[in-house]
């Protein structure tokens, strides 16, 4: 990417947006602990992106069992298959070498595997929703995080068991990332399995007091996801997935299912389950160099509409646009939703959507929404 980008007027002016570096570091380890989103997670994993809790900056970590922190690690997050995901962030001013920042990294990945105790990250998590959000409990915000479906002590202990298997993402963040760093990162992310190794270039541009900032995830190339065989082992197709869900719920709630990725398949750009271990099937669509996942249908009987994923990017980045949705939503008979539903994943029983009519309406909702997504 160039020096510049160029934001086009409604009255055909054009404004010059200049690259600059960060005032400081801790102005860039604000910002992904405040935006997580910013940590591109449909870059890291574009067929089932990635999205991130934070558990805590500054998370210590220790250099023997039971011991007090040794090192500090910037950012620890985790994603929704409970990867936890080590997040350390450098300007490219920072004199230091590359070698240095690798092998701190590598510190503290050896050491947090065998010396965190998932019930630590959990009451770190827990500190770290206080100060942020104390007008939610953690619990709440972990069930959002995850969907109505999901259990939160199955993820904490799947957790436990992605760190002692090794099962961790490890993240260099910086305002540019250079050709040094970007040949280690490749290669350790072609070496080292199950982790996964990446930097993101996070680049800022600014004209008078506006800022743009924009993300490049950099190391997940074809070798490595070939080496790690990830497509192979965690994917599996459309038709197995109903297989299983005729197994769970048998032929009635497959007829339904099969309507609504049909109709995914007509709208969308793209149908795919996602690499969890109990899938999804989601509908990407791409629209104006964006990808967008409005809907999913969840493996636990529920079609969901995503609005987790659809804040972050026009025109939903609206909150007037986004309880429009919600409003629509409210209409349809059996919806679940929950006082957070404006970002979450509200969504209906394939039970409830056997009925034409509550099909018909999920489905005018789902048009509307592709068709903002398209007219933005």
């Amino acid at each position: 990417m160039g020096n510049g980008i160029y934001l086009v007027r409604d009255d055909g002016g054009l404004i010059e947006m200049r690259a600059a570096p960060y005032a400081t570091e801790d102005l860039l380890q604000r910002l992904l602990a405040t935006h997580p989103s910013l940590i591109a997670g449909d870059q890291v994993d574009p067929d089932n992106p990635r999205r991130w809790l934070l558990i805590a900056r500054e998370q210590a970590v220790p250099g023997e069992d039971g011991g007090e922190g040794r090192w500090s690690l910037d950012h620890l997050f985790i994603d929704q298959d409970a990867v936890p995901t080590l997040v350390e962030v450098k300007r490219a001013t920072d004199t230091r070498s590359r070698r240095e920042v690798v092998a701190q990294m590598l510190d503290y990945a050896a050491n947090g595997v065998v010396y965190w105790p998932v019930d630590e990250l959990k009451l770190q998590f827990e500190r770290t929703c206080a100060a942020q959000q104390p007008e939610e409990e953690a619990a709440g915000i972990l069930a959002r995080f995850l969907g109505a479906d999901a259990d939160p002590e199955n993820f904490w202990r799947q957790a436990d068991v992605n760190l002692r298997a090794g099962r961790i993402r490890m993240v260099f963040i910086a305002d540019e990332i250079h050709p040094e760093l970007q040949r280690i990162v490749e290669f350790l992310n072609v070496q080292m399995n199950p982790a996964e190794v990446l930097a993101l270039e996070i680049r800022q541009f600014v004209a008078d007091d506006m800022r743009t900032l924009v993300p490049r995830v950099i190391g997940r190339t074809a070798e490595a996801q070939r080496r790690k065989g990830k497509d192979a082992i965690n994917r599996i197709s459309v038709e197995q997935w109903f297989d299983r869900q005729r197994a769970r719920h048998g032929d009635e709630h497959v007829r339904t299912a099969r309507l609504l990725v049909d109709w995914m398949a007509e709208h969308g750009d793209h149908v795919t389950t996602t690499t969890a271990n109990d899938p999804s099937i989601l509908m990407r669509v791409n629209h104006a160099q964006r990808t967008y996942y409005p809907v999913f249908l969840k493996p636990h009987d529920r079609a969901a509409t995503s609005l987790v994923w659809l804040k972050e990017k026009p025109p939903f980045d609206s909150e007037e646009l986004r309880q429009q949705l919600l409003d629509r939503l409210k209409l349809i008979p059996g919806m679940q939703m929950t006082a957070s539903a404006i970002k979450g994943e509200p969504g209906v029983s394939l039970k409830q959507l056997a009925d034409p009519a509550v099909m018909a309406q999920l489905l005018a909702v789902w048009s509307w929404i592709i068709d903002r997504i398209r007219a933005s």
